[in-house]
């Protein structure tokens, strides 16, 4: 009996930016298409091609809450994506490679953050030389 490796769902959240209520599923990337990603990415900000990004992104897009001009739900495929504004499919893809980079979020407020550092209560004063003996 192998081990299957689960496929992890990214819930990207967009509170505080321009897209603040936006919500987006997305699935992660095997290795392979992770350096597609990745390659693309980078010729698309060298002024290449956005093309191959967005491809991508529609492969394993799940779900979002974007709406039309008439309040209807835009399917969350390739037609849905390049119907949408660039800015906002570029911010999708900079949270969802974020995401899937494994950027930790903040330690919970009531963390101690550890103890003290053993460092911190040791001496660092010079030594007087009249105790040289």
């Amino acid at each position: 009996m192998g081990y299957k490796p689960k496929r992890k769902i990214y819930n990207l959240d967009f509170s505080g930016t321009d897209f603040e209520g936006l919500t987006v599923s997305v699935r992660g990337l095997n290795t392979g298409q992770y350096l597609d990603l990745w390659e693309a990415k980078t010729e698309a900000e060298a002024g290449g091609e956005t093309g191959r990004v967005l491809y991508l992104l529609a492969g394993q897009l799940v779900s979002w809450n974007v709406e039309d001009d008439h309040g209807q739900p835009v399917e969350p495929t390739l037609d849905g994506i390049k119907g949408q504004d660039l800015e906002l499919n570029l911010a999708i893809v900079n949270a969802w490679t974020t995401a899937m980079a494994g950027v930790s979020a903040p330690l919970e407020q009531n963390s101690s953050g550890g103890g003290p550092s053993l460092e911190a209560s040791l001496p660092m004063e010079v030594l007087s030389s009249d105790l040289v003996s």
